[in-house]
Order: C-alpha cells, then sequence, then structure tokens
C-alpha cells in the first residue's frame, strides 16, 4: 500500500473527470458514428472537408479505442490510486500515455488532412488540458514509484 497525499487526490479524480466526460462522448460515436451531433460536438470539422471516409476511420478509430480499452483502463487507474494500491500508479503511469499522446497524430492528421479548424476548442482540448493532464499524470505517477 502506498500513502495516499492530497496530489494523489487531485490527479486521480481529475482522471476520472475527463475520463469520464471523454468515454461519454466516445461512446456516442461508437452509437452513432455519422450523426450531425456527433460530427458537430465529438469529432469536429466536417467531413466535407477532407477525405470523408479517412475522417470518418481516424475518428471512430479513436472513439472505440476510448470507450472500450483507454477510458476503463484509466479509471481502473484512478480508483486503485486512491485505494493506495501500487499497481494503480503503474497502470495510471500506462494510462497517461495517451492522454498527450494522441495529441501528436492528431495535430499531424489535422493539419495535413484538414479534419478539425485550429478553433480555441481545439487548443484548449487537444493541445491544451488532455495533454497537459497526461505529462502531469505520467510524471507524479512515475516519482511517486520510484
Amino acid at each position: 500500500m502506498m500513502p495516499v497525499t492530497t496530489w494523489t487526490w487531485v490527479i486521480a479524480l481529475s482522471g476520472l473527470m475527463l475520463t469520464t466526460v471523454l468515454m461519454l462522448l466516445q461512446s456516442i460515436a461508437v452509437l452513432r458514428p455519422y450523426s450531425k451531433w456527433t460530427i458537430r460536438h465529438v469529432y469536429g470539422g466536417s467531413p466535407d472537408n477532407t477525405d470523408p471516409a479517412a475522417y470518418f476511420a481516424f475518428n471512430r478509430g479513436f472513439a472505440i479505442a476510448d470507450a472500450i480499452f483507454w477510458g476503463p483502463l484509466q479509471i481502473t487507474a484512478s480508483i486503485a490510486m486512491l485505494a493506495g494500491e501500487r499497481w494503480g500508479f503503474l497502470l495510471a503511469l500506462i494510462a497517461s500515455v495517451p492522454f498527450w499522446y494522441s495529441a501528436i497524430p492528431m495535430y499531424v492528421w489535422d493539419r495535413d488532412m484538414g479534419f478539425r479548424q485550429n478553433t480555441l476548442t481545439y487548443w484548449v482540448f487537444v493541445w491544451g488540458i488532455f495533454p497537459l493532464f497526461g505529462v502531469i499524470e505520467m510524471v507524479y505517477c512515475f516519482v511517486r514509484l520510484l
């Protein structure tokens, strides 16, 4: 058992909050991948601005991965961290990677394929909150596991 600090609570609850919102949105995208609401509120951009097949394949791939794999992994890690389990910190270290790693292909695809426009929402979420949280969670868990 590892001691649960204030930072553990902040990081674990932030991870739960971010991942729960992400999983809800991505679950809608899995169930209704071509709906106008999903395109506007989950995927962003427009399939008309680029190759529609690539647009939907890229966005649906992230939706399925987030809803089925990454979300449950992050939620399990956050709960285990709050329980003081050492394996929870290791799992959170692993689960932190998609927060910042996924921003890189999104940026390249968005830039080269025109999937999403560079809006304030894009920079706050895709290149703001998610990568920043991922790096903070990664560093925190790594230091705690030393």
